[in-house]
């Protein structure tokens, strides 16, 4: 599957979805995680799907995001792993946790943020920005 094929057949039906169910978590989470993925396939695609490391293909996705994108990238980290920590050691104070999504509850849309991002709010915004004119 390209990024193209992945915009119209995951991306773009996940959104739709989650516009349709604008107080269910499950779509909203859906269509954030995916939505996060297409700077990985327009990476790789760039790249004509040649064997690269992890490093070098999370640098052509980084610079393909832009600042939105990187907003959603960190909800997404945040979502999937529960929490993001910074893993710097600072001598005083250790590990420090800078979001975490264990405040979002399902049923309460109030409480969908990762730290001052809405979630909702990200998701509009990152869609409006990587729905590219080759997807349509």
């Amino acid at each position: 599957m390209d990024a193209t094929e992945f915009f119209r057949e995951v991306v773009r039906p996940n959104y739709e979805e989650c516009l349709k169910n604008p107080h269910s978590f499950r779509p909203l989470w859906n269509a954030l995680v995916s939505l996060n993925t297409v700077a990985e396939f327009v990476a790789l695609e760039q790249k004509e799907y040649r064997e690269v490391s992890g490093k070098e293909l999370m640098k052509s996705a980084n610079q393909l995001r832009g600042r939105i994108l990187h907003d959603l990238k960190y909800c997404v980290e945040t979502l999937k792993h529960v929490r993001k920590i910074d893993d710097r050691k600072m001598p005083d104070r250790g590990f420090t946790t800078v979001a975490t999504s264990t405040g979002i509850l399902p049923n309460e849309p109030a409480t969908w943020q990762v730290n001052k991002y809405d979630l909702r709010t990200v998701l509009h915004q990152a869609y409006a920005v990587a729905n590219l004119p080759e997807f349509k």
